[in-house]
């Protein structure tokens, strides 16, 4: 007699696990996990949902990344940033400024290299090879785009030309020195080297002789240059103790930014990569170190036993600052003591490194991607060890992670309280980590869409998240804004809603007309049979059901007698049809098409931006593109009384699962046929709403396997939630 044995589910909030982990029913995270789980949303309550759909927004210029801009909690943007271009929108998705490009100086190749900090009304942007940018709103719908400058000291002036209070560096060799034509102050001194240093790029170069400040205004040799001398140097010379801009186009800029403790921090910059500096305190664009004193800018250089190109600065419980060969952060010697310059020091924590996607704050913890793409740690700080740890969050789910190049974080929707870190992956998916650090929930599942179709980029603006998709439709590649819906009542991807298509100027033809018959002309097409029209003047709403061509137009037999002789010409309009006009965004591709709770099928948009659908349907069908979610279990495996059951031949009989405000599912056990959720109500209609389900519904399979799963997806795109299931396995 075969033995039953009864499992179950009562959540997935682990996620998705590593196939690695198959025989790994010693782990906790095995009858909490899935062996496969795209495509859907992990709720807080261990549940599933299938995950929101996209809304199209916009088509943007090409390949793009988002960045966020809250300057409250009523004013808030996503700035799209492209091709030496920047355009912004609201945050609904709503065009604010389009087409930006003065200052805008990144590549395409750039774009995810980018660093970025806001304070107020303020953005900077930072790359190792170009200026800084800041972005500045003006007003609730104009930014303003420029290049930062540091702050200069008006009065110390020569010619036109002020001392400025940026940092410096000795870039050039100890051994060579300069000597000036005058130390006096001026203009046109010469300044000579004692070995090749300058090129024609260092015209407009500030440089630091002997403590004072010249710049150079001319060039004329390798060695030989002409200068303004802005504080009298003293003495013509040689000058060894001499330094350059640490920042400029010859050495290249930062390519970190951050605010902390009321400065600006830069750091990372290109021929100085281990280099940190920071604005005086409250005065973000004045470098000048002065004499140390504790509100003086801040210029240092971590040191360790090899160069650590300093990637990225995050403001946190300290400084933290993530270098290509390690973590450091800067301690303070209390909660509300600050970093000064005579106190400013880099403590290494792990020897991890991090790659160039930019570092989210995320529960407590700053997640970053490890520098070879394969691992999301976090950065916590341990009060039981005084140090921060870099733990592998993503261990038990490495397949999910893909070299990420974006992520953002998002606190919940205004439908929704989870919260989640999303990571955009090279191969195009969204990698998701859930977390509720306090109940130690913690699980990952990975989100994609249509096929051949990427996610490119990422960014949370409050509880708006908004993504770039890489999408090819009529055979040519685009980049589209999308938002994603707060929760699966939406439920295809870069939608849009369709509006009636009237076919022309529809109108009586003739009068004295009565009875159930009735000519027609104006319709630029044949009209559709069960198109739902109304004629002017006329209260009362008519199906179409059958069409004839006359002469001079159409005979239309309608399915009840005209309550009323229309006039000649009077307006016919289509209430509800099968013709539809479609998106702009959606010409000449086939999409999905759902109008409420009813999923209508599989559609060819036509090239003049239209679709005709098989029923007639009022305006406002949602028309995407569908994508799949996707469940395995783990093999169901269990220690029974004579020892595991691992290897043995089993078969999952029954499943009873637990849904809510469900339209379909569809289960698959052993025997390879999906077992669909047929929906019976005894009042149903064609053409009216179905009420979801909720509650536990059985399912029975067949088919014997050494190791059984459950796999759970659907055949059309409804709402799905997913809360437990439980088992019967034979034995």
């Amino acid at each position: 007699m075969a033995n039953v044995l009864r499992t179950v589910y009562t959540n997935f909030a682990s996620g998705e696990l590593n196939p690695l982990l198959n025989a790994r029913t010693d782990a906790s995270a095995y009858f909490n996990g899935a062996k496969k789980l795209r495509n859907w949303y992990l709720l807080d309550e261990g549940g599933l949902m299938r995950r929101p759909g996209t809304t199209y927004k916009a088509t943007l210029p090409g390949a793009s990344r988002i960045i966020p801009f809250i300057f409250s909690n009523d004013e808030m943007a996503v700035f799209a940033l492209s091709n030496n271009r920047l355009d912004v929108f609201d945050s609904n998705g709503t065009s604010v400024q389009a087409n930006i490009t003065s200052n805008c100086n990144w590549s395409t190749s750039e774009l995810f290299e980018l660093s970025y900090a806001q304070f107020g009304d303020t953005v900077f942007i930072v790359h190792r090879n170009n200026p800084i940018v800041k972005i500045v709103r003006t007003s609730a719908s104009n930014f303003a785009v420029s290049l930062f400058t540091f702050e200069e000291n008006e009065t110390v002036s020569v010619g036109g030309v002020n001392k400025t209070t940026q940092p410096f560096y000795k870039y050039a060799a100890s051994t060579i020195s300069v000597t000036l034509s005058t130390h006096a102050t001026g203009t046109g001194r010469t300044l000579t080297a004692s070995a090749d240093v300058f090129t024609s790029d260092y015209i407009g170069m500030y440089l630091l002789v002997n403590s004072k400040q010249v710049k150079i205004t001319g060039y004329t040799s390798a060695t030989v240059v002409t200068v303004t001398v802005i504080e009298d140097v003293v003495s013509t010379g040689p000058h060894f103790v001499w330094a350059e801009q640490l920042i400029s186009t010859v050495h290249g800029f930062p390519q970190a930014v951050t605010f902390h403790d009321n400065r600006l921090y830069f750091g990372g910059v290109r021929d100085k990569p281990a280099s940190v500096i920071g604005s005086k305190v409250a005065e973000y664009f004045n470098f000048e170190i002065g004499s140390g004193n504790a509100d003086d800018a801040i210029d240092v250089t971590i040191t360790a036993d090899r160069i650590n190109e300093i990637r990225h600065l995050v403001s946190s419980r300290n400084l933290q600052v993530f270098t290509d060969g390690g973590e450091f952060f800067v301690p303070s010697s209390s909660d509300t003591s600050a970093v000064t310059p005579s106190n400013i020091v880099f403590m290494r924590q792990t020897p991890y490194g991090c790659n160039r996607a930019k570092p989210v704050i995320f529960d407590g913890a700053t997640l970053y991607a490890q520098k070879n793409g394969k691992a999301i740690r976090e950065y916590l700080y341990s009060d039981v060890e005084t140090a921060y740890a870099s733990t592998s969050i993503s261990i038990l789910a490495s397949q999910v992670i893909d070299s990420p190049v974006d992520m953002t974080m998002i606190t919940g929707t205004a439908t929704r309280p989870e919260q989640f870190a999303f990571f955009t992956n090279t191969n195009g998916t969204l990698a998701l980590f859930h977390s509720i650090r306090s109940e130690k929930i913690a699980g990952w599942t990975a989100w994609s869409t249509k096929t051949g179709d990427k996610f490119a980029s990422i960014t949370a603006v409050n509880e708006n998240l908004f993504t770039v998709v890489s999408r090819v439709i009529d055979g040519s590649t685009i980049h589209t804004l999308e938002k994603f819906a707060d929760d699966d009542s939406l439920t295809l991807d870069c939608s849009g809603v369709t509006t009636l298509n009237q076919q022309g100027s529809p109108k009586v033809n003739g009068g004295s007309q009565s009875g159930s018959s009735l000519n027609v002309d104006g319709y630029t097409s044949a009209p559709n049979p069960n198109d739902i029209i109304s004629i002017a003047g006329n209260s009362t709403e008519y199906t179409i059901q059958t069409v004839n061509t006359t002469a001079s137009g159409f005979n239309l037999v309608l399915n009840k007698n005209l309550a009323a002789t229309p006039s000649d010409n009077a307006v016919i309009t289509i209430v509800q049809g099968r013709l539809h006009n479609t998106p702009t965004h959606l010409t000449s591709t086939s999409v999905y098409a759902v109008d409420g709770t009813m999923a209508l099928g599989t559609f060819t948009t036509s090239g003049s931006d239209t679709i005709t659908l098989n029923e007639a349907h009022a305006a406002g069908v949602n028309i995407g593109f569908n994508f799949t979610p996707d469940l395995e279990t783990m093999p169901i495996d269990k220690e029974v009384q004579n020892g595991p059951l691992t290897g043995d031949f089993k078969r999952i009989s029954r499943a009873v699962i637990d849904i809510a405000d469900t339209l379909n599912i569809a289960l698959q056990a052993s025997d390879k046929t999906a077992k669909n959720l047929i929906i019976r109500q005894v009042d149903f209609n064609v053409g009216t709403s179905v009420a979801s389900v909720t509650g536990k519904k059985e399912f029975y399979f067949l088919g014997y396997d050494r190791s059984p799963t459950v796999k759970i997806t659907q055949t059309e795109p409804l709402p799905l939630k997913l809360l437990g299931m439980s088992l019967e396995v034979i034995y």
